[in-house]
């Protein structure tokens, strides 16, 4: 194909308009974000039954809440490997299927092995998953809109935990917390509609040269716009010089995050990831834990976490608010410097309407923070490499998110559970200080390679 004469991908996208489309071509993503944040983040529900039924001490449970981060860890090695060299859309289609399976194996756990082995699988199938999605998602819609749909988009991990919370609430009185794991494991099933109609990443097939697919996904994405919107489509304008061709490409993608050029902002990542999920996925996967700790009965814990997980749809208006007066790289700064803050005062407060209070504003800016770093993150990289460096990004995140409920867990049965929040707010003072100290600013960058 002669590519000299062809239209970038990136130009028709730029000038497509705000739509139905969008949102609903963003909520078949995200909505991967959000099965993920039901079937995942229901350990956090489940870690005071499982911790009863086989007879856990904390530092136990806080294992069993970590290990699922291996399997993330796996999974993200395999999506750092394949992503940028199959696609995005299959290793999101394969990860559901594998999650889901390993859901059905956890809700029949006869033993603590049995229950571990389950919890690897699921991570297995989320590492692979999440990298993808978020690459994919951030390739799918223009520049100028990027921020306001992924911080919308990425309410659905808040509301998952929610959901899940809610799930276990109503129903493990009644069927267990094997029925309701089961429950959330069919969810995968909506798999067959992403199969049926998510499109693979048009810049994604472009970057490896693939231009006839991609002019074809591109295409169809203008008539359904237009459709929408019941409009002419804007004239394309070009915006930058075009790349070389993708044969001409020769470095490794995860050799060229450490060239010169993305070198900086892989250290930034290699450090700022882990933090960031050692504070949100260690402290939410105790949440419940720790308020039975503070005298609460199991259910009525996860009613509360629940309410208080709904918190970070707050997160949306001050993300996008922050990120239109500071930018990217120092509302990125600025956000865990807050997450401090709500974590020390939360860890000191003894009244339960203000640990209420204190637990929404906690999971507005700790959920803001991951809108924050899914917007922030893939621009710092071009399409090449965007799913390399994710899943890069990825590996290391799960490693803090490892070591969060571990840590966690040695803390409170070492030292009490008032003393993990301090420590917590320690964590989140070092990562915002290491993005200001590394971090460049983006501005709403086109992906026009």
């Amino acid at each position: 194909m002669n590519t000299s004469s062809r239209t970038k991908v990136a130009w028709r996208l730029e000038r497509l308009p705000s739509s139905s489309y969008f949102i609903f071509l963003g909520f078949m993503i995200v909505g991967t974000y959000f099965l993920e944040s039901v079937d995942n983040g229901a350990i956090g529900y489940f870690l005071p039954y499982f911790t009863k039924e086989f007879g856990l001490n904390s530092a136990q449970s806080g294992l069993l809440g970590s290990v699922s981060s291996l399997g993330v860890i796996a999974g993200a090695i395999i999506a750092l490997i394949f992503c940028d060299r199959i696609g995005r859309k299959k290793i999101i289609v394969v990860s559901m299927f594998v999650w889901g399976i390993f859901g059905v194996i956890m809700a029949a756990a006869g033993s603590l092995t049995v229950l571990i082995i389950a919890r690897i699988g699921i991570g297995l199938g989320l590492g692979a998953q999440i990298p993808a999605a978020t690459t994919l998602l951030s390739e799918s819609i223009p520049a100028k809109k990027r921020a306001a749909y992924i911080t919308v988009f990425m309410s659905c991990t808040p509301l998952g935990l929610a959901a899940a919370g809610l799930l276990s609430y109503f129903l493990i009185p009644s069927i267990g917390w094997r029925g309701v794991a089961v429950i959330e494991s069919i969810l995968s099933l909506t798999v067959f509609i992403l199969i049926k109609y998510l499109p693979e990443s048009a810049l994604w097939l472009e970057s490896r040269g693939r231009f006839e697919e991609a002019d074809a996904v591109i295409t169809k994405i203008e008539s359904r716009v237009a459709k929408a919107t019941g409009k002419e489509l804007p004239p394309i304008q070009v915006l930058s010089e075009e790349e070389k061709p993708a044969a001409n490409r020769t470095k490794i993608p995860l050799v060229e995050l450490f060239s010169k050029k993305y070198v900086r902002s892989t250290i930034m990542v290699t450090l700022w990831w882990p933090a960031a999920m050692f504070v949100s996925i260690g402290l939410s996967t105790w949440f419940s834990s720790l308020m039975v700790a503070k005298g609460f009965t199991i259910i009525k814990s996860i009613g509360y976490t629940s309410v208080m997980y709904l918190g970070g749809l707050l997160g949306i208006p001050v993300v996008q608010f922050l990120l239109k007066r500071l930018g990217r790289k120092w509302t990125t700064v600025v956000m865990p410097i807050i997450i401090g803050v709500f974590a020390f005062c939360y860890g000191k407060s003894g009244n339960l309407g203000l640990m209420i209070v204190l637990g929404i504003l906690y999971n507005c800016f700790v959920y803001g923070s991951a809108m924050t770093n899914n917007v922030y993150t893939p621009e710092l990289y071009p399409t090449r490499i965007r799913g390399t460096a994710l899943s890069y990004g990825s590996i290391f995140g799960r490693t803090g998110a490892f070591l969060g409920p571990t840590i966690i867990g040695m803390i409170v049965q070492s030292y009490g559970a008032p003393n993990v929040f301090p420590f917590v707010a320690a964590v989140c003072v070092f990562y915002g200080i290491w993005v200001a100290l590394l971090g460049k600013e983006t501005g709403e960058c086109i992906f026009t390679e």
